[in-house]
């Protein structure tokens, strides 16, 4: 009797810690994923051994200019660039796995401003939600943003 008490005791130690958890790799941070309020959706991708993001749709208040042209890039600071509408730019570039929940060393573009930061990701809610920490020099100095995984 000891001997399966012991046996059962030693089964829940080990295995319900793991229960409900999925197994994390480099690639959980794959698919698409909102931004906040929804107003865009950016596909992860895998590029080389680092992964990126490419903004692949936009919310109809968003979307379009006035006149029911595509928005543009004009923020952007090449010329080339700012004619392009932001749909499909890569917003997101070098980001490399580090371990655990966590992505760093990456870069991202925001294209209300213009402006490329520094770029850190950790996922959270067991892989449901996605915090993107865009800052400039150190960590510190930035702001979370949280997208959330769109569901297949």
């Amino acid at each position: 009797m000891k001997r399966s008490i012991w046996a059962l005791a030693l089964l829940v130690i080990f295995c319900l810690p793991q229960a409900g958890f999925s197994e994390i790799s480099a690639d959980s941070i794959l698919g698409q994923w909102y931004t906040k309020d929804k107003e865009a959706l950016v596909e992860i991708f895998k590029e080389g051994e680092t992964y990126a993001g490419k903004i692949i749709w936009l919310s109809e208040e968003v979307a379009t200019e006035d006149d029911g042209t595509p928005v543009l890039d004009k923020n952007n600071p090449d010329p080339e660039k700012a004619k392009k509408p932001v749909i499909g730019i890569t917003m997101a570039h070098g980001i490399s796995y580090v371990g655990g929940n966590d992505w760093e060393n990456g870069h991202i573009y925001d294209p209300d401003n213009g402006k490329t930061y520094k770029c850190v990701m950790e996922l959270k809610k067991n892989g449901a939600q996605l915090k993107v920490r865009g800052f400039i020099g150190v960590s510190l100095l930035g702001r979370n943003e949280y997208w959330t995984r769109k569901e297949q």
